[in-house]
C-alpha cells in the first residue's frame, strides 16, 4: 500500500469560508438592526477587531473588517469609506494620546466606544457639510448603543 504522508489539509480555504460566513452573518445582523432599533450597529466591536487585526498584522482579517464597515456604511446611508478613514484616523491619532494618559483598560474601552460613535457622527456631519450632501438619519439611541457595545467590548 502506498501512504500519502505528504498530503495535508489546506486551512486557508477554511479560514476564508469562516471569514465569508462572518461577513454574511453581519450583513443579516445589520439589516435586522435597521428594522429593530434596539440592535446596535456594532461599530465599537468592529473597532476592537480592527485594532486586533492591526496588532496581529493579519491582512485578510483586516479586509474582512473593512468589508463589514462598508456594509455598515451602505446600510446606514453614510458616505463610502468614511468609517474606514475615521477608524484609521482614530487609531493613529486619538488612541495613542488616550493610552498615554489613561491606564485603566475598562475606562479606555468606554472612552473608545463613546468617542467612536460621537466622533464618527461629527466626522460624517463635517464630510456632508463639505460636500453639501444631506446628512443621513441619526437616531437618538446612540447612548444605548454606547452602553451595550461597551459591555460587549469589555467581555472580549
Amino acid at each position: 500500500m502506498q501512504t500519502l504522508s505528504g498530503m495535508q489539509r489546506n486551512l486557508t480555504y477554511q479560514t476564508a469560508l469562516l471569514g465569508l460566513s462572518y461577513v454574511i452573518a453581519y450583513l443579516i445582523y445589520i439589516s435586522m438592526s435597521s428594522i429593530y432599533l434596539f440592535l446596535p450597529p456594532l461599530l465599537g466591536v468592529l473597532f476592537w477587531h480592527y485594532r486586533k487585526a492591526l496588532r496581529q498584522q493579519n491582512f485578510s482579517y483586516l479586509l474582512m473588517i473593512v468589508a463589514m464597515l462598508l456594509i455598515l456604511e451602505v446600510e446606514k446611508g453614510f458616505l463610502l469609506f468614511s468609517s474606514v478613514v475615521y477608524l484609521g484616523l482614530f487609531q493613529y491619532i486619538v488612541v495613542p494620546k488616550l493610552q498615554q494618559y489613561i491606564n485603566c483598560r475598562g475606562c479606555l474601552n468606554f472612552i473608545y466606544v463613546a468617542l467612536l460613535y460621537l466622533g464618527y457622527l461629527l466626522f460624517s456631519w463635517l464630510i456632508h457639510q463639505v460636500f453639501w450632501m444631506p446628512l443621513p438619519s441619526i437616531d437618538w439611541y446612540i447612548v444605548y448603543y454606547i452602553v451595550i457595545e461597551f459591555l460587549i467590548v469589555s467581555t472580549l
